[in-house]
């Protein structure tokens, strides 16, 4: 009858593998309330305190199962001690990840400034690119493709890919300019 055994009585044997499915159930079945409420109260959130809920158990069934608990009498404060582990992480992970209002940020102070191309001008810079450096851009920022992958298309080292890709954008940027130049 894992019903009536005591805390400790469960997690030896878990630890001794007697009846273990049983026992499991049974601890998770007295602990998960508790450690849900411990989440709600420290992490504010239902979807933290299911999540915690969960890392804990496993956390206690895996020491169980391993023997790592050592008073059996005190289960609860290992209990505890992982509640409390686990939720500062949670909590730790939650700071890194709220994200900053885009208005709250000065993007224009880390973006150049960008003057408008137009497609027609553009379009012609390009025609004057030799074809290799010509598919290299185009592969570069149409089709977004990387170094390496751009290199195992056209037969290249990835190396010899960024040379190009850098020279064609030289070009590009000499050729725009020169057609800026020559406009009434």
């Amino acid at each position: 009858m894992v019903e009536n055994a005591a805390d400790g009585e469960l997690v030896r044997r878990i630890a001794q593998s007697e009846s273990a499915p049983d026992a499991e159930a049974e601890l998770c079945r007295r602990f998960a309330p508790r450690i849900r409420l411990y989440g709600l109260r420290h992490l504010k959130t239902e979807d933290n305190a299911a999540d915690l809920a969960q890392s804990v158990l496993l956390v206690v069934l895996e020491a169980a199962r391993a023997g790592r608990i050592r008073e059996l009498e005190h289960v609860e404060r290992f209990v505890l001690g992982a509640c409390r582990n686990l939720a500062q992480r949670i909590r730790q992970r939650e700071v890194r990840v709220v994200p900053t209002a885009p208005e709250a940020l000065d993007l224009g102070a880390y973006l150049p400034d960008f003057e408008r191309v137009s497609l027609a001008e553009l379009g012609r810079c390009l025609t004057k690119l030799d074809q290799r450096s010509r598919a290299v851009v185009l592969l570069s920022f149409q089709a977004e493709r990387s170094a390496d992958e751009i290199a195992e298309q056209l037969e290249l080292s990835p190396g010899n890919v960024r040379v190009l890709r850098h020279r064609a954008l030289l070009q590009l940027r000499q050729c725009l300019s020169h057609s800026k130049g020559a406009r009434p």
